[in-house]
């Protein structure tokens, strides 16, 4: 029983390695099933078990990737300082996203007029902000403070600031990822902004938020970050 489950798991991410490389070589919407299948070797019956659209292997990369940024940023150091926190989960959802292979081509390739890929880019950039809404709450307990509606306000400006910094560090720089220079500009843009954000982080509200109030209809309440 273990090896049939092993061999389905290497067979399932044999699928999706060479599903990956022809998005990456011929574009999404030039790729079909058709061609994936015949790339792996496969019959198409045996590749729509593993993946019956071409969106659920898309779906499959994002879900791994916020696994392991997830389990990246929960595994920080304690004593390590939040804003050096920030820094080294931006740096790490950047090498995880940006230099597999070029997610960003094959995004911009699989456009379609059901806004199918604007929800999935959501869904992963709310997954996303959680991470660092967990930090922050953290954060917060740290400094005696009740986990408030801050949290997700400055997980939302990292967030924005994050993908700010990718569209302008990736024309800036082409080619291998510099890894330091990549440190320092991300940490030049959180330098502009830390001390007002920290400051808002961790002054105790006199009441909810009215900002958090009206954005509770992208990020619901706070009872999930109280768990």
């Amino acid at each position: 029983m273990a090896n049939r489950e092993e061999k389905k798991q290497l067979t399932e991410q044999h699928l999706y390695d060479v599903a990956i490389d022809l998005f990456c070589e011929q574009g999404y919407k030039q790729t079909t099933l058709t061609d994936i299948a015949a790339e792996a070797d496969v019959s198409t019956r045996t590749l729509y078990k593993y993946f019956p659209t071409k969106e659920s292997i898309l779906r499959k990369f994002g879900k791994e990737n916020i696994y392991s940024l997830k389990s990246f940023a929960s595994n920080l150091p304690a004593e390590m300082p939040l804003k050096t926190k920030v820094l080294e989960t931006m740096v790490y959802d950047f090498k995880t996203m940006f230099c597999l292979f070029d997610v960003s081509y094959i995004l911009h390739s699989a456009r379609d007029e059901h806004g199918m890929f604007a929800r999935f880019e959501l869904e992963n950039i709310l997954a996303t902000e959680s991470i660092y809404c967990n930090l922050f709450k953290q954060e917060q307990l740290n400094c005696g403070i009740e986990p408030n509606d801050q949290v997700v306000l400055c997980a939302s400006v990292v967030m924005g600031l994050y993908r700010h910094c990718n569209d302008l560090y990736r024309f800036r720089k082409k080619g291998q990822l510099d890894e330091k220079d990549l440190r320092a500009f991300y940490l030049s843009h959180i330098d502009a902004i830390w001390g007002s954000l920290y400051e808002k982080l961790t002054t105790v509200q006199s009441g909810a938020s009215p900002i958090a109030n009206i954005d509770k209809h992208l990020f619901g309440s706070m009872d999930g970050l109280r768990s």
